[in-house]
């Protein structure tokens, strides 16, 4: 049995033989028919050797120019007309303001971001951020470009048909100073090498679908240059195998843009199969609401960013059962917080922790489950159980560990799934990091105010063996932090009062031994560069005596 792309490589083998014949007997004949028969790949071929990419031109405005610079690297130039985003017009309460994830302080070197294009204003294009310009704010930027290997996605691809998933490669630059083109950041991932990336749903990440899609609109693409969407949560992560599921979203009847789920039987989950991935659209950022935020407000619902869904859009009413008030009412109260001396402990919250006998809170947690235990006539227990969190991988510019033993003091992280057990005594102090929009990354970093222990003579081939024995530390407060991290060098002051012992910290009157800062006023003021960020070593508990 041969199946229909079997039959077409043997259609393409025929036609290709039959021009090899004729041209045996008349070249200028076969020549000219030749011409008319490019095969699937061609024009992406014929792009990476100078020729023109609908990709790139697709959906960027026609007045952007390609010229090449002095390196011979492709650019795009940015002229006056570009993509700008629809706002919806839906009347209702709004919740988050999706214009802070736009802010100039958002951007850095090594994120990619998705932009609107001008097919119809909806975040299909991609960039990395190459280069970020301060105080006048400016972005160098690298587009991504669709590198499809399917026979079918090619064809999709080749006829200018928008892409958002899949694989991608690096494409032309560009520098531009409008931050009304970006839309949200996006995770990808890296291939083989650094040019080449994947970008797939991620669980937790709401996403458009076309409706009705087909992946044979290749055959008839002007037919298919306007859409319409379903909205969709990502259940699960992207796998070969199986593909993504994905969850049905309804835009909710009273507020502008709030969309819910109508349930998890199979009319409302959809599985969205490898073959069929190009049915994505784009993704859509979004904030997951609590429920309390207003009335008549449905449970598990989302609040979607208005610049990337319709003007106009079906609406539904929420059914009673849905109402996150009346969900609220039926659950059973869980103790989820336990006041302890003074200290209050909550499940999600972060804890910098000691782990056997080390001296130094070196690593993160977030509390899962709380338990407090109490034998007859005996004091109670409290126990911590803790899903430790792990660096994930650091920006380009960032000097790394030799040793991968090494702990990690700030930069990104991820909950895993083992579990600590830990007491009060364990841990050092509640950590405030940023949490992403899909809640599973944590990211930490010296804050002004902050005070840190950092490592005396730091190198990157510091040994993790050596770490109790052999590695001094100096306590700094960080005073700025908006491009390297500003320090105050302080010392500890050790007062005692009636039998017990309060430490403070005062500025040191002379300069830490080794910076790469330049003078900056004082001798006890140095600067540690970004790309050296390993140098915190961790946080210490204090607050301000006035």
């Amino acid at each position: 049995m041969i199946d229909s792309n079997s039959n077409e490589l043997l259609g393409r083998k025929a036609v290709s033989e039959t021009l090899m014949k004729v041209a045996s007997s008349d070249d200028d004949t076969a020549f000219s028919s030749a011409c008319a028969v490019v095969s699937v790949g061609e024009k992406r071929k014929m792009n990476e050797y100078g020729g023109s990419s609908n990709s790139l031109t697709r959906g960027v405005g026609h007045n952007n120019r390609r010229v090449s610079n002095d390196d011979g690297y492709t650019e795009r130039r940015e002229e006056s007309v570009q993509a700008q985003p629809k706002i919806s017009e839906s009347v209702g309460p709004k919740f988050n303001d999706f214009s802070k994830l736009r802010e100039e302080a958002t951007f850095a070197v090594g994120q990619t971001w998705a932009l609107y294009d001008t097919a119809d204003g909806m975040p299909r294009l991609y960039a990395q951020i190459k280069k970020v310009s301060v105080p006048s704010f400016g972005l160098r930027i690298t587009y991504l470009e669709p590198d499809p290997d399917d026979e079918n996605e090619i064809l999709w691809f080749e006829e200018g048909l928008p892409v958002s998933v899949g694989k991608f490669r690096l494409g032309q630059n560009q520098n531009t100073k409008d931050r009304s083109r970006f839309s949200h950041v996006i995770h990808c991932d890296e291939g083989n090498n650094s040019a080449h990336f994947t970008v797939f749903p991620r669980k937790g990440e709401t996403w458009a679908l076309y409706k009705n899609w087909d992946i044979n609109w290749s055959s008839e693409p002007d037919s298919h240059r306007s859409y319409d969407y379903d909205f969709v949560e990502i259940l699960s992560d992207y796998t070969d195998g199986a593909g993504v599921s994905v969850a049905f979203l309804h835009k909710a009847k009273g507020f502008s843009s709030v969309f819910f789920p109508m349930g998890t039987d199979d009319s409302n989950i959809s599985q969205v199969l490898p073959h069929s991935l190009y049915r994505f659209s784009h993704r859509v950022s979004s904030f997951k609401l609590r429920g309390s935020e207003g009335k008549g407000m449905p449970k598990d619902a989302y609040e979607l960013d208005q610049a990337a869904f319709p003007e106009l859009m079906e609406e539904k009413v929420i059914p009673f059962h849905l109402l996150a008030e009346l969900t609220a009412l039926k659950s059973k109260p869980e103790a989820l917080c336990f006041p302890i001396e003074g200290t209050v402990y909550k499940t999600g919250q972060i804890w910098s922790y000691y782990r056997r006998y080390e001296r130094f809170p070196w690593y993160y947690g977030r509390i899962e489950k709380i338990t407090l235990t109490q034998a007859f006539e005996q004091q109670a227990v409290c126990t911590l159980r803790m899903s430790p969190l792990k660096a994930t991988h650091f920006p380009e510019d960032v000097v790394q560990w030799d040793d991968k033993r090494m702990p990690v003091g700030c930069g990104t992280f991820l909950a895993m799934k083992g579990i600590q057990i830990l007491t009060p005594n364990d841990v050092s102090q509640q950590i405030l990091p940023e949490i992403s929009m899909d809640g599973k990354e944590y990211t930490i970093l010296p804050k002004v105010g902050d005070l840190w222990a950092i490592y005396k003579w730091w190198t990157p081939h510091y040994e993790f063996n050596f770490m109790e024995k052999y590695y001094d530390y100096d306590i700094v407060e960080v005073l700025d932090d908006t491009l390297d991290y500003k320090v105050l060098e302080l010392e500890p002051v050790s007062l005692f009062n009636e039998g017990s012992k309060t430490t403070f910290c005062r500025a040191t009157e002379t300069r830490h031994r080794d910076t790469d800062g330049e003078e900056d006023g004082s001798e006890v003021i140095f600067t540690i560069p970004k790309s050296k960020r390993l140098t915190f070593s961790h946080q210490i508990p204090a607050c301000l005596v006035l």
